[in-house]
């Protein structure tokens, strides 16, 4: 796959503000790009003018959505007030108290998170029988990020991301986290490699994907694996590097919009409008996508304020949902 996905003279900008400035000045309007470093752009039309940043903030949320969505708690209050199921859990301001709650909350895993990041920073899975340094650094890491975390039962799942603007799920994709495929033959730190040498993959969200890393968590993942980045994985066995899914951290992105069932696209919609946002990522917890929704097959995890459009523009498979027009559409412009 060649550059096509690159528009010439914003190459140095996001890619999902690329595709906005693509779509925005194939309508014949104008665009100013007011800040490169921040992705803030004006656009101008005949009969109206928007500012957008980072492709996707604009002046149709209010302040009052982008902190309900930033704040991990408060979501979750919202979402369970409108009916939606949400993980059960708790909230805690110190490492001690954290480490008592996960022994007494009994669930059979625990995401521990901070309240307020996203990009899955910070954020652990473990098990209510690991060991207690194995609990005590989770805790610690989250923390490391946060003022006060969440320690909420893990959800089953294969988790998708939801894009709703306006009144409607635009696209929806299957985030699969960073992982390689064995051959039999080569080692996972040269899989790594092959993978990274995809075109579509980069840094700094100007390309399609991101790359892999093998830091420390990639090289913790493989630990409980029993694998390093010198394993030779057997063919066709897919070794994951990272729990959490983002594309952030090297994970692929799978179209999922047609396969998935009717019911969730309109959850997702209701998830947005319990927020009162008007643009969102909803992502959501699916067991079995194909049957209508309800409490026992799905949980909503995280409402996301500035959703990344580029996945579902240029997905690793599947199709182009065009999020920059259906935008625009939205804006007016």
């Amino acid at each position: 796959m060649n550059n096509e996905f690159q528009l010439d003279g914003y190459a140095d900008m996001e890619l999902s503000t690329q595709l906005v400035i693509r779509e925005a000045l194939a309508r014949g309007h104008e665009v100013d790009v007011l800040d490169r470093t921040e992705n803030f752009i004006r656009i101008r039309s005949a009969e109206k003018t928007e500012f957008i940043k980072q492709a996707s903030k604009c002046a149709c949320d209010s302040y009052m959505t982008f902190l309900i969505m930033e704040n991990k708690a408060v979501t979750k209050i919202v979402l369970d007030e409108a009916g939606i199921r949400v993980p059960h859990g708790g909230q805690y301001a110190c490492e001690e108290e954290a480490f008592v709650a996960f022994r007494d909350l009994g669930f059979e895993r625990i995401a521990i998170k901070p309240k307020t990041t996203n990009f899955g920073i910070g954020i652990s899975m473990v098990d209510q029988k690991a060991d207690d340094e194995t609990v005590k650094a989770a805790i610690k890491e989250a923390f490391s990020h946060d003022k006060s975390i969440l320690l909420e039962e893990f959800i089953y799942g294969t988790e998708y991301r939801f894009l709703v603007i306006g009144d409607r799920t635009i696209g929806i994709t299957l985030r699969v986290p960073a992982n390689v495929v064995g051959d039999g033959v080569h080692s996972i730190r040269e899989l790594v490699d092959h993978k990274n040498n995809d075109p579509r993959r980069g840094e700094g969200y100007r390309k399609p994907l991101e790359k892999i890393l093998l830091e420390d968590t990639e090289l913790s993942v493989l630990h409980e694996q029993h694998l390093d980045p010198e394993s030779i994985p057997d063919a066709n066995q897919q070794v994951f590097l990272r729990h959490n899914s983002n594309m952030s951290t090297g994970g692929d992105t799978i179209d999922f919009t047609d396969q998935m069932h009717e019911g969730y696209k309109q959850l997702a919609v209701r998830a947005a409008q319990a927020a009162e946002a008007s643009i969102c990522g909803v992502d959501i917890l699916i067991q079995d996508h194909s049957a209508p929704p309800h409490s026992e097959n799905y949980g909503i995890v995280e409402l996301n304020f500035n959703p990344i459009l580029l996945i579902h523009d240029y997905p690793y498979e599947g199709k182009n949902r065009r999020s920059g027009a259906a935008l625009l559409d939205f804006l007016g412009l």
